[in-house]
């Protein structure tokens, strides 16, 4: 089973695109997809089982959409109950002795204040990101590196 995991909070603008990404995902065999407002511990068992995860989240500092493998935290700090993916990857690995194949997609995020809309630059780099998530879904062996 792989995941595709959409992070943030649709009551704050652009930083609901991930879960806006899963709500628009096609089904596709073997793969779920999630909506959280936040990475917590407790998602690291659902991920014992996973093969491959894609995580899918808005960034202000990002300048393009970019998908980009990323691997567990060597030493995960968690201390907090909010973690990023790498740390969330790493706390699987410890729990279950391995962490599935991590990936990031990153998609621009513009305003973060609140609101239920996207912004209408976010809302234009969505299909894009859908269709990213989506050649994902649909294949074990998607190559790293940045979309327009």
């Amino acid at each position: 089973m792989d995941f595709v995991i959409g992070i943030g909070n649709t009551l704050r603008c652009d930083d609901g695109i991930g879960a806006r990404l899963i709500a628009s995902l096609s089904e596709v065999p073997n793969v779920a997809g999630i909506a959280v407002h936040q990475l917590t511990p407790e998602i690291a068992l659902r991920l014992c089982d996973a093969g491959r995860v894609l995580f899918v989240d808005a960034h202000s500092f990002a300048q393009r959409i970019a998908l980009a493998r990323i691997a567990p935290a060597e030493d995960p700090d968690i201390t907090g109950h909010v973690l990023s993916p790498a740390t969330l990857l790493g706390l699987t690995q410890l729990l279950c002795g391995h962490a599935p194949q991590g990936w990031l997609l990153s998609v621009p995020g513009y305003e973060f204040g609140f609101g239920e809309e996207l912004s209408a630059r976010a809302r234009a780099h969505l299909p894009v990101a859908i269709a990213i998530a989506e050649k994902w879904m649909r294949s074990a062996a998607v190559m790293e590196g940045g979309m327009d």
